[in-house]
C-alpha cells in the first residue's frame, strides 16, 4: 500500500469520511492500491465520498503510482550525412600523406553544399533597404580603421623611443613653457586651477614627489588631483632642465574618465588635444606629437599591454595610478607589478591617488612610504537618515505594507544567507526581532512616530528596500523646494523602472513624460545618453528635473545642477561563487565609502542635501568601510593569464602579495578551467591533483546550501544561549574571508601556457571569446565570430526602454531568423546595419530594434581591431574583417555553432524532455555534474522551448539574479549533437557498454563501435591540425590538394548534414495578445 493512500485514509478516517462510505466498501478499499480503487463511471476519477483536501491527496497517491515513460539519459548519434566507407577511406588517405591531392569523390567543398543559409527564413522586415553596393565612408574597412587602435602593435611607440637625454630638447621644451606661461588663454585658465586645493599645495606635492619613490595622495573629489598634479610634476621637471626624459602616464579606471580628463588638461594648458597632452582607450587613442615631455592618461588595461613589450617600463618617468580606491582587479594587478619594479627602477616615480581617505592600505604596502592629504572643494551637504525622512515626510507603512516589508527583508535575508554571503551570527540577526543594539539606539530617537520606530525595527541592519519611500520622498521635495535637481540612486534598471512608473501612477498629469513642470530622466549604462538630451542641460525656470540612476553617476557621470541626492543605500555588484562557478548579481548594502561619494553629488556648485535611506545607527555600526576589492568576487581567467603571459612567477606566490589576495579556491577552480580549455599545460600529477580537488569539492553541497534559513538560525541561538556571545561572534569572525589569505602550492602553479593559451593570454579579451576569434579565423567564418566576440566583451548593443519591454523581446526574437541562438543574433545586427546605405536608414533599422547605434558603431571598429590582431598572428591573409577568403563559410549556421560549441566549451547544457501522462512538459536544464541546478532566462531566444528529446544548448553567461537562488544563463544557442562530439571535452567509451560512450564525463551517446571510433579518428585528425595552427599560424588551405582543408571540409559537411534539432517555442504572452487584437 503507497504512503500516499494511507495518507489519504488517515486524513479520511480523522475527518469522519468513514461514517459516509459505503458498508460494503470501507474494509476492501482500505486495503485496495490507489491505482485499482473501484469506481463503475471512470476509473481516474476519486471515490464520491472523498471532499476538498481529501480529493487532492487521492490524486497526489494516484499519480504517484502512475508508470511514467522514462526518456534514456544517452543521446543516440543520428547517421544521416556519415558514409562510413568514404570517411574510413579518407582517413587512410590523410594519414598516408599530408599534402598530397584528395580524390574528389572522397569531400564535398562546402561551397556545393546547402550550407544552412538561414537567409530563406529571413523576416522581410529585417532586410528592407540593403544596399547590395555599402558606400557609406564611415563603415568602408579603409576609414574605419583609422579610428581604430592595434592594441598591441601600436602601445605608445615604446619599441623605438627611450628615455635618452637630450640637451637641445630640454632647452626647447623650457623655452615652450616660458611662452605658454605669457598666453592669455593659458593665463585664463590658471585662474581657475588657483583656486583647486591640489595646486594651492604644489609645493608640497611637488618637493614629496623628488623625495620619494612612491608617494600616496587622498583628495576629496573635486580637489582637482587628477587634472592638477601630473601638470605641476611636468611642469617641475621641464623648468629644472628634464623635458627630455619626462614621460607620465596616468592610468584611469574607464574609458570616459580617460578622454575627458586628457581634454580637460589640454584645454587648461591653453592647447589643442595632441600637443603635450594625449590618451589611449581602447578603440580610441590621441598621442602626443612629441612624447618626450608630455602627459598621457590611459586605461588601466592599456598600461598593462604595454609590459608586453616594455617589461619594466624603462620608457617611462612617472606613473600616477588614479582612483585606486575603487580597488579594481586591474588595478591591484598594476600595484602588485609596480612594487616589483620600482625595486629594480629606482629613478622610477609612482603616485598613487585615492579620493577616499584610505592611504595606509597603500602606504603600507610600499612600505610605508609618504602620505599626503589634500582637502576638497566641495560645498556643504546637509546629510539626512532615514530616521530624519520619517520624521520630515509623516512617511505612513498601515499594518499590512508593514507585514510586506517584513516578508521582503526576511526574503532578501534568506537570499543572501543561502548563496553564502551570511554567517551564523548575520543569520541570527536576520530572525531575532530583539536586536538589543537597535533598540537601545531607538530608545535615544526623540519624536519619533510608533509607525516609524516600526519601520526602523523592520529594516534593522539594512536600508529600506522599498521603492514607495523614495517615491514619497521626490514628491515632498517637488512640493516643498522651488530649484534644483534631484539626484536618486537605485541599484538597477528593475528599480529604475519601478520608481519612474509609481511616481506618474501617483500623479499622471504632474509625472507624464510629456508634462512642462517635471522631467524624469533614467541613467544606466545600457540607456542610450544621446536620447536623454536634457540630462546635463539646466532646465527653464520653474522646470524640474529627476535623474533615476544606478551607481554609474557615482564618478562616470557629473550633473552639475543636482543639489538633492536620494540614497537608497543599495548597490549592485557581482561576486564570484567559485563553487557553482557562477556570478551573482545582487543589491548589497552600500559601504561608507559609497554613501560619500553619492553625498558628494549634492555639492557641486551649491549647497546641497543628502537623503540616506538607512538609519544612522546602520551608517555608524554595520556598514563596512568599503566595498570588496575585485579581485575578490571576481573570476581570476585573465589575472591568471596575464601572469603567466609575463612570466611573473608562480601564480600563487603573485597572487599572495597582492594587496588582498583571492581566495585559494577561486585560483583552483581557474586552474582547472584554463586546463578544460587547453589554455595551460600541467603535468600528470598536478592534472591528477586538481582534478581530484575539484571532484572532491563539487561532489557535494555545504550543509547550508540545504538547510532551511530559519532551522539553521534557530541553530545558532541556540549556540548563541549557552555559550557566550564573544565565542559567536569570533565564529563569525572565522567565517568571514581575510584579507592575509595563506597560499600553499596549488596544483598546477608552475604550469606553462600552451601554444593556444599564448594566443589567448595576448588577445585583449576573455579566453573563450579569443577562442572563438581564432576558430572563426580558422574555418572561414570570421565575420560571425568578429561580431559575436565583440558583443560578448564589450556591450549589448540592445537598449532597455522602459515602457516596450515586450517589444523589445520580440525584436530580439525576430532578429534571431528562427535560428534558435541569441548570438546569431549579434551577427545579424552587424550585417544588417553594415548594409544600409543612409545615415537615416540605419538610425531607422536601430530605432525599429530598440539597437544602440553609438554601440553598434563602435562593435565595428572594436571588429577591425580584432581583425588586424588576428592579421598580424598570421590566422587571416589580411587585417579586412571582411576579407573573403576568411569569410567563405559566414553564412554557414550550423559551421558557426559547431565553433561557438568548441569557443565556449565547457558552457554546455542538456534540455532533458519531461513527459507525463504521455504529455511533453517544460524540459529540465542539466549542467555538468559540478555545476548544479540552473536555468535559462526568459529573455533568451530559447527561453521558453520545448523539446521531445534531448537538446543540446551553449551559453556564455551565467549568473545569479536576486530573484533567484539558482544560476539562469542569459545567453544561448541551440546545438545538435555532432558539434558536442567535435569540439567539446574528451571522448571515452564507457564501461558498461559497447554502444555507448561520453564525452566530457557526463554527456552519453549512444552509436556503434564502428562508427565510434571513426569519429574519434577524425576528432583527433581535426586536433591534430589545430595544434599546428596553433603552434605556427597560418592561414588555412582549403585547395584540393591540402590534407587539412580536406580534414575540415568533411567535417563541415558532416555538421551541415546533421539534422536540425526539432524543438517547439512556446508562445509569448505578448504573440496571444496579439491573436486576440487581430480578432
Amino acid at each position: 500500500m503507497s504512503r500516499g493512500l494511507l495518507h489519504v485514509l488517515r486524513t479520511v478516517h480523522i475527518r469522519g469520511g468513514l461514517h459516509n462510505m459505503p458498508k460494503k466498501n470501507r474494509c476492501e478499499d482500505r486495503l485496495l492500491p490507489a491505482s485499482s480503487m473501484p469506481d463503475k463511471n471512470n476509473s481516474c476519477r476519486p471515490p464520491p465520498w472523498l471532499r476538498g483536501k481529501e480529493i487532492g491527496l487521492w490524486y497526489a497517491a494516484h499519480s504517484s503510482n502512475k508508470p511514467r515513460k522514462k526518456v534514456d539519459k544517452a543521446a543516440t548519434l543520428d547517421m544521416t550525412g556519415i558514409n562510413v566507407t568514404r570517411l574510413r577511406n579518407l582517413l587512410n588517405l590523410t594519414h598516408n600523406t599530408s599534402s598530397g591531392p584528395v580524390p574528389a569523390e572522397l569531400v564535398t567543398t562546402p561551397d556545393d553544399m546547402d550550407p544552412f543559409d538561414l537567409s530563406e527564413r529571413n523576416d522581410p522586415s529585417t532586410t528592407e533597404k540593403v544596399a547590395a553596393n555599402p558606400s557609406d565612408d564611415l563603415l568602408q574597412f579603409s576609414d574605419r580603421r583609422t579610428n581604430g587602435v592595434s592594441i598591441e602593435s601600436d602601445p605608445m611607440q615604446l619599441r623605438n623611443l627611450s628615455l635618452t637625454r637630450n640637451q637641445e630638447l630640454d632647452s626647447t621644451l623650457a623655452s615652450d613653457l616660458c611662452r605658454k606661461h605669457s598666453s592669455e588663454a593659458y593665463r585664463q585658465m590658471l585662474q581657475i586651477r588657483q583656486k583647486l586645493p591640489a595646486y594651492v599645495r604644489r609645493k608640497e606635492i611637488i618637493d614629496a614627489v623628488r623625495s620619494n619613490q612612491v608617494v600616496v595622495i587622498s583628495g576629496e573629489t573635486g580637489c582637482g588631483k587628477t587634472t592638477q598634479i601630473p601638470q605641476l610634476i611636468l611642469e617641475d621637471e621641464i623648468t629644472r632642465g628634464n623635458g627630455s626624459v619626462t614621460r607620465i602616464v596616468v592610468t584611469q579606471p574607464r574609458r570616459i574618465s580617460a578622454i575627458s580628463v586628457a581634454e580637460r588638461v589640454a584645454a587648461e594648458r591653453g592647447e589643442t588635444l595632441g600637443s603635450s597632452i594625449g590618451y589611449q582607450v581602447r578603440l580610441d587613442r590621441c598621442y602626443p606629437r612629441q612624447l618626450s615631455g608630455s602627459i598621457m592618461y590611459l586605461t588601466t588595461g592599456m598600461l598593462l599591454q604595454w609590459l608586453h613589450s616594455d617589461p619594466t617600463f624603462q620608457n617611462i618617468s612617472h606613473i600616477i595610478v588614479d582612483e585606486v580606491h575603487e580597488r579594481e582587479f586591474l588595478c591591484d594587478f598594476l600595484l602588485n607589478v609596480l612594487r616589483d619594479i620600482t625595486e629594480s627602477r629606482p629613478e622610477l616615480r609612482v603616485v598613487i591617488m585615492s579620493a577616499t581617505l584610505n592611504a595606509d592600505q597603500f602606504s603600507s604596502y610600499f612600505g610605508n612610504c609618504m602620505k599626503l592629504e589634500i582637502p576638497g572643494r566641495l560645498f556643504p551637504v546637509q546629510t539626512f537618515f532615514l530616521e530624519d525622512v520619517l520624521r520630515m515626510t509623516n512617511f505612513y507603512l498601515p499594518k499590512n505594507d508593514l507585514k510586506e516589508l517584513a516578508k521582503v527583508q526576511h526574503a532578501y535575508m534568506k537570499r543572501c544567507f543561502l548563496s553564502g554571503d551570511l554567517t551564523k551570527t548575520a543569520a541570527r540577526k536576520a530572525l531575532d526581532s530583539n536586536n538589543e543594539d537597535l533598540e537601545r539606539w531607538l530608545s535615544t530617537q526623540t519624536d519619533l512616530s510608533a509607525n516609524a520606530a516600526e519601520i526602523l525595527r523592520v529594516v534593522d541592519d539594512d536600508a529600506y528596500p522599498l521603492t514607495d519611500l523614495i517615491v514619497h520622498l521626490i514628491d515632498h521635495l517637488l512640493r516643498t523646494t522651488t530649484k534644483g535637481a534631484i539626484l536618486v540612486f537605485v541599484p538597477g534598471i528593475g528599480a529604475i523602472r519601478e520608481t519612474i512608473m509609481k511616481l506618474r501612477d501617483l500623479n499622471p498629469r504632474l509625472y507624464d513624460e510629456r508634462s512642462n513642470r517635471v522631467c524624469i530622466y533614467a541613467l544606466h549604462s545600457q540607456m542610450t545618453l544621446s536620447k536623454q538630451r536634457g540630462l546635463f542641460e539646466v532646465p527653464p525656470e520653474g522646470k524640474r528635473k529627476v535623474i533615476v540612476s544606478t551607481n554609474i553617476a557615482e564618478t562616470s557621470v557629473t550633473i552639475e545642477d543636482v543639489v538633492y541626492v536620494i540614497d537608497s543605500g543599495r548597490i549592485k555588484i557581482t561576486n564570484y561563487d567559485p563553487l557553482s562557478n557562477t556570478n551573482s548579481l545582487s543589491p548589497v548594502l552600500v559601504s561608507r565609502a559609497n554613501a560619500a561619494q553619492r553625498r558628494g553629488r549634492a555639492g557641486r556648485v551649491q549647497m546641497g542635501y543628502c537623503y540616506h535611506l538607512f538609519s544612522r545607527y546602520v551608517h555608524d555600526n554595520i556598514m563596512a568601510e568599503y566595498q570588496l576589492p575585485e579581485m575578490l568576487r571576481m573570476r581570476l581567467e585573465d589575472v591568471i593569464l596575464r601572469i603567466k603571459l609575463l612570466d611573473l612567477g608562480p601564480v600563487s606566490t603573485f597572487l599572495a602579495s597582492c594587496p588582498n589576495p583571492p581566495d585559494p579556491k577561486a585560483v583552483e577552480r581557474t586552474l582547472h578551467f584554463l586546463r578544460e580549455i587547453q589554455a595551460i599545460d600541467m603535468t600528470e600529477d598536478s592534472a591528477v591533483q586538481l582534478e581530484s580537488a575539484m571532484s572532491k569539492r563539487f561532489t557535494k553541497r555545504p550543509k547550508r546550501w540545504r538547510r532551511d534559513l530559519r532551522a539553521r538560525a534557530q541553530a545558532a541561538m541556540k549556540q548563541y544561549n549557552e555559550g557566550s556571545k564573544d565565542m559567536l561572534e569570533e565564529e563569525a569572525e572565522e567565517e568571514t574571508p581575510s584579507a592575509d589569505i595563506s597560499y600553499g602550492e596549488l596544483p598546477g602553479d608552475n604550469s606553462k601556457l600552451t601554444p593556444l593559451g599564448e594566443h589567448l593570454a595576448r588577445l585583449p579579451m576573455d579566453p573563450q571569446s579569443a577562442k572563438l576569434l581564432i576558430l572563426g579565423a580558422l574555418f572561414g567564418c570570421l565575420e560571425p565570430a568578429l561580431a559575436v566576440a565583440a558583443c560578448l566583451n564589450y556591450r549589448d548593443p540592445f537598449e532597455i526602454p522602459l515602457e516596450q519591454q515586450v517589444a523589445a523581446t520580440r525584436s530580439r526574437v525576430e532578429l534571431s531568423q528562427n535560428s534558435l541562438s541569441d548570438h546569431w543574433v549579434y551577427k545579424t545586427i552587424i550585417e544588417n546595419y553594415r548594409q544600409l546605405q543612409s545615415g537615416y536608414d540605419r538610425r531607422k533599422f536601430c530605432d525599429r530594434y530598440f539597437i544602440r547605434e553609438n554601440i553598434v558603431k563602435d562593435i565595428l571598429r572594436l571588429m577591425d581591431d580584432h581583425a588586424t590582431l588576428l592579421y598580424e598572428r598570421k590566422y587571416i591573409g589580411t587585417p579586412n574583417p571582411l576579407d573573403k577568403d576568411a569569410n567563405r563559410n559566414k553564412d554557414n549556421f550550423p559551421l558557426f555553432r559547431a565553433i561557438l560549441c568548441g569557443a565556449l566549451f565547457p558552457n554546455i547544457l542538456k534540455l532533458m524532455p519531461t513527459i507525463r501522462d504521455g504529455r511533453v512538459k517544460r524540459p529540465k536544464v542539466i549542467a555538468r555534474p559540478s555545476e548544479g541546478k540552473i536555468s535559462v532566462s526568459p529573455k533568451s531566444v530559447n527561453g521558453n522551448v520545448w523539446a521531445s528529446d534531448p537538446v543540446w544548448m551553449v551559453y556564455f553567461t551565467k549568473t545569479r539574479t536576486e530573484k533567484s537562488l539558482n544560476p539562469t544563463v542569459l545567453d544561448t544557442t541551440i546545438i545538435p549533437l555532432r558539434p558536442v562530439l567535435f569540439f567539446s571535452g574528451i571522448i571515452q567509451p564507457t564501461m558498461s557498454s559497447d554502444s555507448t560512450f561520453t564525452v566530457d564525463n557526463w554527456i552519453q551517446v549512444k552509436t556503434s563501435p564502428t562508427v565510434f571510433q571513426l569519429v574519434t579518428d577524425l576528432r583527433k585528425r581535426m586536433d591534430d591540425i589545430l595544434e599546428s595552427k596553433f603552434k605556427n599560424p597560418d592561414v588555412t588551405d582549403w585547395s584540393p590538394s591540402s590534407s587539412e582543408g580536406c580534414v575540415l571540409k568533411t567535417i563541415i559537411e558532416l555538421l551541415v548534414s546533421e539534422p536540425v534539432p526539432i524543438v517547439q517555442t512556446q508562445r509569448y504572452p505578448w504573440e496571444h495578445k496579439m491573436d486576440a487584437n487581430r480578432t
